[in-house]
């Protein structure tokens, strides 16, 4: 509903200050208040809205409360402790919900304020309101200046001529039209005022000296639930319906504004017809006649019930949270945008043994116990804040007994009602035992690939030695044999040609078995090894190649790579046991080994054009093939990876360190 405005109000075009250092927010605000004939000024910091005020003197003022640098109280200080711009209006704008910050708004001298997100309707009836309300609180201070002075000019007159009769009667009918006058545009005022009361949301109550009711609007009698007959012209023991406060403690306050002039503030409690709570703010603001004599007190009842609600409901969250926070067995941390303990939880002080109040409100640099510098810390609660990502830290410190202690800590970002980030929420949990436990099976693992090196060296010893003994006794037996068989065919093979034959065949099978000893004992330990990888693999493929029909080319570098027998042995099995699994697995025809080392590590890459991998069988427990080249790779403190080749088949990168 639309706040009639006066026509000497739009005559003169009413100034509106208003200082937000967002105005782009109050678009159709101000819009709207253009469209009704008034005039605007923006200012976009409080030390601008100060400079505007004093230059432009505007008829009211739009104030936001949360600027940065000087916020809206601070502003309204100034405004009111500078005589010109004292008896400026100022509404207050804010999306603070707590009724401190509306107090602190009054006490600094504001009159009204309006919610944000504001709403068009109450912006223009609150503008209206109270624009009107300085009109005519103007224009009765004239009329009452013009009133005292008038009178005091026809005094002066009738003392001065009352030897004059004809001319005292003269003046004294002109005294009495001007009595007339100025009695009209009291009920001008009065009728003005009434029209605003009456059309007001608020609940306007007049009290005369002795507390009673002269005057209420229509807003009064529905909040109260009475009639007009039943109130007027009685004072709040006759007629009463609010349960806080007291109608005793109520004329009290009356009695104290009327004494002391100046306007109070309470907080009045009723209770609806459905049975529900109401909540208003009221102001007790004392009325003057000309001698500056308190004659009646104007109280204005604004309705908080929705932002009590908000606030029972806020301490209700604020509870739970509490209460969830207080019993849990995680440490729970409030930090503020500078990093200060604004909230710990009994749990912290258990697992720290730090004392709740050593480290409330203290940066994690003044009071510290972890292992991580507090200065790395705070450097990631500042990321989490900035970025919005949460982030998870590991922190870790020695108990009393001197164990190591680890926790967990999942830091948030905290947003206020405007998406706009207050601090960080970080909670913590105790993996003591779970990373004992991972620094047990690293160990273990540790443990086991040492086993597992160990194995392997008295492995490859063993084969060594068995290649050994097969190489020199096994062969030398069967040289020996041969040597036998050869003399006795050359001894009697002559006479006897059936011993010829047999002696014949005999030598071709043990030559085959000495083959067979030859190639075993190779493949037990290729000797080639003792001259180096590069011909290691040269044998290894030369052989493959023979042995399976697969097409097998080895790349080498230009400079040769220095790697001790038992490093080379290691790689030189990945790459046989790797061209096993092609042979097995891949279905391909062609084979291509790359061997390059750079300054401080060897790299083998062994790539064929098969049908490529299942990816999900690689991890599978019954692939020893593959787990014996990883574990082959970490005893070298080295790294293998097995893909899918872009252009078809399997790629095996094995990286170790040469050193």
């Amino acid at each position: 509903m639309d706040i009639p405005v006066s026509n000497e109000a739009l005559l003169n075009n009413p100034t509106i200050l208003i200082v937000d250092d967002t105005p782009t927010n109050l678009g159709v605000v101000v819009e709207s208040l253009e469209s009704r004939g008034y005039r605007l000024v923006v200012a976009q910091d409080g030390m601008e809205g100060l400079q505007r005020a004093a230059f432009v003197k505007p008829d009211l003022i739009l104030l936001d409360v949360m600027m940065p640098g000087m916020d809206g109280f601070e502003v309204c200080r100034h405004l009111k402790a500078n005589a010109d711009t004292a008896e400026i209006p100022v509404i207050f704008m804010t999306a603070l919900a707590e009724t401190e910050h509306k107090i602190t708004g009054f006490k600094v001298g504001g009159v009204d304020y309006i919610t944000k997100p504001m709403q068009i309707d109450e912006v223009i009836a609150r503008v209206g309101t109270h624009l009107n309300l300085k009109t005519m609180q103007r224009q009765l201070q004239v009329q009452n200046a013009q009133l005292q002075q008038h009178q005091a000019e026809l005094e002066q007159r009738v003392m001065q001529r009352t030897a004059e009769l004809s001319i005292s009667n003269r003046l004294l009918h002109e005294e009495i039209d001007e009595r007339k006058r100025t009695e009209e545009a009291l009920a001008l005022r009065e009728r003005e005022f009434r029209t605003l009361a009456e059309n007001s949301p608020d609940v306007i109550v007049r009290y005369d000296r002795e507390y009673r009711r002269i005057y209420f609007n229509r807003a009064y009698m529905r909040a109260a639930g009475i009639e007009a007959v039943d109130a007027l012209g009685k004072t709040p023991q006759d007629c009463w319906w609010l349960a806080l406060p007291s109608a005793e403690e109520y004329i009290a306050r009356l009695q104290q504004a009327m004494d002391s002039g100046e306007t109070d503030e309470l907080l009045t409690e009723m209770v609806d017809p459905e049975g529900k709570p109401v909540y208003r703010i009221m102001f007790l603001v004392p009325e003057f006649d000309k001698d500056n004599r308190a004659v009646s007190v104007l109280s204005i009842s604004h309705d908080v019930t929705g932002i009590k609600r908000m606030e029972a409901m806020l301490r209700k969250s604020e509870l739970e949270f509490r209460t969830l926070a207080e019993n849990s067995p995680g440490m729970i941390l409030r930090y503020d945008r500078d990093c200060r303990r604004i909230y710990i939880n009994p749990a912290y002080e258990r697992q720290t043994g730090i004392p709740l109040e050593t480290a409330w409100n203290k940066k994690p640099s003044e009071i510290w116990k972890p292992l991580m510098s507090s200065d790395e810390y705070m450097a990631r609660l500042n990321r989490v804040m900035a970025s919005g990502e949460p982030d998870r830290i590991l922190l870790e410190w020695h108990d009393p007994d001197g164990n190591l202690v680890s926790h967990d800590m999942h830091a948030v970002a905290e947003y206020d009602e405007e998406r706009q980030v207050i601090g960080a929420l970080v909670i913590g949990h105790n993996i003591t035992e779970l990373k004992a436990t991972e620094r047990r099976l690293e160990e273990s693992r540790a443990q086991l690939r040492t086993l597992t090196a160990k194995r392997e060296e008295a492995r490859e010893e063993e084969r060594k030695r068995i290649a050994r003994e097969i190489h020199d006794e096994l062969g030398q037996l069967l040289n020996v044999l041969r040597l036998n068989v050869t003399t006795l065919d050359f001894r009697f093979g002559d006479a006897n040609a059936d011993l010829r034959d047999k002696t014949h065949k005999m030598v071709g099978t043990i030559d085959q078995a000495i083959l067979m000893v030859r190639n075993l004992a190779t493949r037990l330990r290729p000797a080639v090894l003792s001259a180096g990888i590069v011909y290691a693999l040269e044998w290894l493929v030369q052989e493959y190649a023979e042995s399976t029909g697969i097409v097998c080319d080895l790349h080498l570098p230009v400079d040769e790579i220095s790697l001790d027998e038992d490093r080379a042995m290691m790689v030189f099995r990945i790459v046989q046991e790797s061209l096993t699994n092609v042979l097995r697995h891949s279905g391909a025809d062609r084979v291509d080994i790359t061997l390059c080392s750079t300054a401080d590590s060897c790299e083998v890459e062994v790539r064929d054009n098969g049908k490529g991998f299942d990816p999900d069988r690689v991890d599978k427990p019954n692939s020893f093939g593959i787990v014996g080249m990883r574990e082959r790779a970490l005893i070298l403190k080295g790294t293998m990876d097995i893909e899918n080749a872009k252009a078809g088949g399997t790629v095996l990168k094995l990286c170790i360190p040469i050193e």
